[in-house]
């Protein structure tokens, strides 16, 4: 499995470069907004450069090399699975980072609104819990159907939909919470009782990621199966 991961992430060179403005991004949303999505968008930005691999393959034909390898079509899912998991997990790290130093930085300032987030343990592990469960469901949606119609056939329903309408609706979802009081009371009710049972929280996303991350596997192996090439 590590030689196939190998072989992904050689194919995904070109693409390396979308990294760093994935990073750049999630910095800047920070900056100007509040310095508690660095890491949602840092980890998102990580989750999508893992699919970079499902383009490199079809533009560089490599599914038909992968199948003339003493692999197994197991083995290549779940080499994918596990460079995705990898890419997020550093986005948590490098997010945990910037968002410590950010934080610092910008406390008391404004840009577009007032940063007033401050990154004690209980919350940033909070946001690493929920920024991972997110990116298991985008996974559930996205991954399955790569798998069985490739890219090329599935760019827009298979990613740019499920992505990008993501990004969309959260973007919605923080205006809303920004300047309408109530669904701002709401939203700060609700991470304050999460915050006071975190343990319970936390336990409960990770295993429901942990669930979707299973499912999601299990069916992108049954429509590789079914995959024409």
């Amino acid at each position: 499995m590590l030689n196939m991961m190998r072989l992904d992430w050689l194919g995904m060179r070109a693409y390396r470069s979308r990294i760093v403005i994935a990073v750049a991004t999630a910095l800047g949303w920070g900056i100007l907004l509040n310095t508690r999505m660095i890491i949602p968008f840092l980890v998102w930005g990580m989750f999508e450069a893992a699919l970079y691999c499902f383009d490199a393959e079809e533009k560089g034909k490599l599914n038909q090399l992968y199948l003339t390898l003493p692999i197994s079509r197991g083995t290549l899912i779940s080499a994918r699975y596990a460079l995705s998991i990898i890419l997020q997990l550093i986005g948590v790290v490098f997010g945990v980072i910037f968002t410590s130093i950010a934080s610092r930085i910008m406390y008391g300032r404004t840009i577009m609104l007032m940063h007033t987030f401050i990154p004690d343990a209980v919350s940033m592990a909070l946001i690493i819990c929920a920024s991972l469960l997110f990116c298991a469901f985008l996974g559930l949606i996205i991954y399955p159907i790569l798998h069985r119609f490739g890219y090329a056939n599935a760019k827009m329903l298979g990613y740019a939909l499920p992505m990008y309408g993501s990004i969309i609706l959260f973007a919605v979802f923080i205006n809303l919470a920004s300047h309408v009081e109530a669904v701002g009371a709401f939203v700060n009710s609700a991470f304050e009782w999460f915050h006071g049972n975190s343990i319970l929280v936390s336990a409960i996303i990770l295993g429901v990621t942990a669930l979707f991350l299973v499912v999601s596997y299990a069916l992108s192996l049954r429509m590789y199966a079914k995959r024409d090439f």
